[in-house]
């Protein structure tokens, strides 16, 4: 039967489409697929149910599995040329022909390529055979387009860059259809805002898909890890390179002896064992020989690619044509901090925080209240490890205003300390905080990781602007609560672990805890700034540093260096950065070296965790036996020294 509008489509269940739904629908489609032409790139018109790539067939399967169970919002993935968009758009005219009075948006990037998508929409439709009985076109405009059955379909715009108008976005009008496209280009926050509120969230034939290739660490990644964070309700797809016939060197070309020849290496193999157990494909060598080739094209017919060559990183080119969803996302601007660098700083160790934290304040510091946040929305403080025993911390503290005119948010980044490096743990930033509240929010974090048994909590104030008046905030506060004695009733559980307890015993526990003796009260130059930005990159690049929070690398991603200034590009920020410099700058200068000699390294203090009572006792006697032994050898040094010069002054005339 031809006619593909006249399905018998069942009502489906509260628990999504049915089986029979599914599989009635699914089939009309490839039937209205197989009749389906356009104009394509490679070889010209040609229908579009006989030319199907493989990455096709898999996110068509795909959307109708996530129907089937009742999830409505598709995240696309991809790599380049896969011929997506296409099958997408394919899709659009389909729904909306087969439901009466449909109303959709595809919405594009610019107005360019949404000029180029309506024609080829309008081309698809007016294509189609008469047997079809697929509903024409009854009006059609640059804002949208029509079909008889009273389905519509607008065609959007969301815009590279900001305007006055980016608000507006998908105001006033009411979806239950919606293709984003190549939204690794859109820099209109409000606008997609406002379109999310657009979206019905009740029709059990709704379908929303967003898809997009990478483009750094931008919008897109957030709202690919936020899709990835939800999988009842989110269905995320990744399409790679391999996903598409075209892309291979048959062994016949004369590219395959360049490329084809050499054995996968060690990386190589990895990466295709991965594709094989993640999305089940298998990569061969004419496959592999392709790739080989878009990474390094301008390799010389008179020789093979060597394994010099495969190991050059551009992530431009990686990105385009990913392996895996992990590849997809590189740091691709980075002009102070590596693009590698910062990219397996995200691979490896950024994570979503295991706790976050809104931070409530009020006329005095005893009538704070700290709360813990379950939903996803705007928190101050997010907390990757909570505060352990025996465990050295390092704040890093930058006002907002401080060092620079241009940051515009307080923060505070956590570090623990270890012989061999130094971790992320929590960090603190907001926008909306006074000198004062910042000097009590220190110090409930100080009195948090400080308060544990033998551990220590110390810190680094940026001192510019108004970091001095912070500073005065915390000696007030200090003596505050050493004198307020009448006071202590109200010292009740307000979070954070009771936070008036804990700040209390790091006062008292450490006299000199919250002023000059212990923490270090810091004036940034030109010059000093240069400094802790050039230790940063030296420490996070040689792999000392792991960085937890994705807004820190996005800030270390925009960062420049311009002659002797080194600072976040444009209206960018980099508040968390000079904080997490000055923490690291504090923890090389001052506590590692007493951690070096006392052996305290990542193995070491993970090794002590787990070791009983008698067996920590038994370490310490240990360390403190050899280190005795290690000042006795170098006292023995010292005297041996001592009177050889005395000899040596004293002796014979022939010494002389």
């Amino acid at each position: 039967m031809d006619d593909v509008t006249a399905i018998d489509i069942p009502v489906p269940s509260r628990s999504g489409w049915t089986k029979r739904k599914r599989q009635t629908v699914e089939k009309a489609f490839y039937r209205y697929l197989d009749r389906c032409y356009i104009n394509s790139k490679d070889v010209g018109r040609v229908c579009l149910g006989e030319v199907l790539y493989p990455g096709q067939i898999s996110l068509i399967t795909q959307i109708f599995d996530a129907l089937e169970a009742d999830i409505h919002k598709i995240y696309v993935l991809k790599s380049r040329q896969l011929g997506i968009s296409t099958i997408i758009r394919a899709l659009t005219i389909f729904l909306i022909g087969i439901h009466a009075g449909f109303k959709g948006a595809i919405v594009f990037d610019t107005e360019t390529n949404k000029s180029e998508s309506r024609a080829e929409i309008e081309t698809m439709i007016r294509d189609l055979p008469v047997a079809l009985k697929f509903p024409k076109v009854a009006s059609s405009n640059r804002a949208g387009l029509a079909l008889e059955n009273d389905s519509k379909v607008l065609f959007l715009s969301a815009g590279t860059k900001k305007t006055k108008t980016s608000g507006t976005l998908g105001r006033s009008v009411g979806l239950t259809f919606a293709h984003l496209s190549e939204l690794c280009s859109y820099d209109n926050d409000d606008g997609l805002e406002a379109f999310e509120n657009s979206l019905s969230d009740i029709n059990p034939d709704r379908l929303y898909i967003y898809e997009s290739t990478a483009r750094g660490f931008n919008r897109w990644f957030d709202i690919w890890e936020g899709a990835r964070a939800d999988p009842a309700h989110c269905c995320c797809i990744f399409l790679g390179w391999f996903m598409k016939d075209s892309q291979r060197i048959d062994r016949s070309d004369g590219d395959f002896l360049l490329y084809g020849q050499e054995p996968a290496d060690e990386k190589e193999q990895k990466q295709i064992q991965q594709v094989k157990d993640k999305y089940g494909v298998d990569v061969d060598m004419e496959q592999l020989a392709w790739y080989r080739r878009k990474m390094h094209p301008a390799t010389k017919e008179s020789e093979a690619i060597d394994s010099a060559d495969k190991d050059d990183f551009n992530p431009l080119r990686v990105q385009e044509q990913p392996w895996t969803e992990e590849e997809c996302f590189q740091n691709t601007g980075a002009v102070f901090f590596s693009a590698q660098t910062l990219t397996d700083l995200t691979n490896n160790f950024v994570q979503r925080p295991k706790a976050r934290y809104s931070f409530v304040v009020g006329e005095e510091f005893f009538d704070m209240k700290i709360f813990r946040e379950s939903a996803h929305r705007p928190v101050e403080l997010k907390v990757w490890d909570e505060p352990q025993p025996d465990a050295i911390y390092v704040f890093g503290v930058d006002p907002a205003y401080g060092e620079n005119e241009k940051n515009c948010r307080s923060a505070i980044e956590i570090f623990r300390c270890y012989a061999d490096g130094i971790d992320q743990v929590a960090e603190y930033a907001w926008p909306l905080i006074t000198t004062r509240h910042l000097a009590w929010t220190l110090a409930s974090l100080l009195g948090w990781y400080g308060g544990h048994p033998r551990s220590e909590a110390r810190y680094i104030l940026e001192l510019n602007g108004p970091g001095t008046a912070t500073f005065n905030s915390i000696k007030d506060l200090k003596q505050t609560i050493e004198n307020a004695t009448f006071l202590r009733p109200k010292f009740e559980e307000r979070g954070l672990e009771n936070v008036f307890a804990n700040v209390r015993t790091y006062i008292y526990t450490r006299p000199d805890s919250m002023g000059n003796g212990y923490n270090w009260h810091w004036q940034t130059n030109t010059r000093l700034k240069v400094t802790i930005y050039e230790q940063f990159r030296d420490i996070v690049s040689n792999g000392r540093c792991r960085i937890r929070s994705m807004e820190l690398v996005k800030e270390m991603n925009s960062i420049a260096r311009d002659g002797d200034s080194i600072g976040a590009q444009g209206s960018k920020k980099d508040d968390r950065a000079i904080a997490s410099s000055l923490a690291c700058y504090y923890w090389a200068t001052k506590i590692r070296q007493p951690l070096l000699m006392a052996k305290r390294t990542r193995a070491s203090e993970e090794a002590r965790a787990r070791m009983s009572i008698v067996d920590q006792v038994s370490l310490f006697n240990q360390n403190n036996l050899e280190n005795y032994f290690a000042q006795k050898h170098v006292a023995r040094a010292q005297q041996l020294r001592a009177l050889q010069r005395t000899s040596w002054r004293y002796g014979s005339g022939k010494r002389y």
